[in-house]
């Protein structure tokens, strides 16, 4: 997009300069439109450029609110995964007391 921008900045200033320079002016008449309309084209660049990082300030506060979430929500999904394996650890290390207390010849038998 800001290419396109470019462009069409580039192109709208030099079709303006050589519609002026071509037409049949005096130096001064001359000189007064090249001010005015020189003038007229940063008014209009200025505007541009505002709005541009208007609109840009809010794309990067939106990503920045969009990535937050997902890593609030990848640091849940972590979370979670570990307490499963933590409790599946805990539940396998439970039953392996269990059997040397229920059973303790077979295991030393094995």
């Amino acid at each position: 997009m800001s290419r396109f921008f470019e462009g069409l900045v580039i192109g709208g200033v030099l079709g303006y300069m050589f519609g002026i320079l071509s037409a049949p002016k005096s130096g001064a008449d001359l000189r007064k439109q090249l001010a005015d309309g020189s003038e007229d084209l940063y008014k209009h660049a200025s505007d541009s450029l505002g709005d541009l990082r208007s609109r840009t300030g809010q794309a990067v506060s939106s990503i920045q609110t969009r990535g937050e979430e997902v890593i609030k929500k990848a640091s849940a999904t972590v979370q979670e995964k570990k307490d499963q394996l933590a409790n599946k650890f805990d539940e396998i290390t439970g039953q392996g007391a269990k059997v040397l207390v229920e059973d303790p010849e077979s295991a030393t038998s094995g």
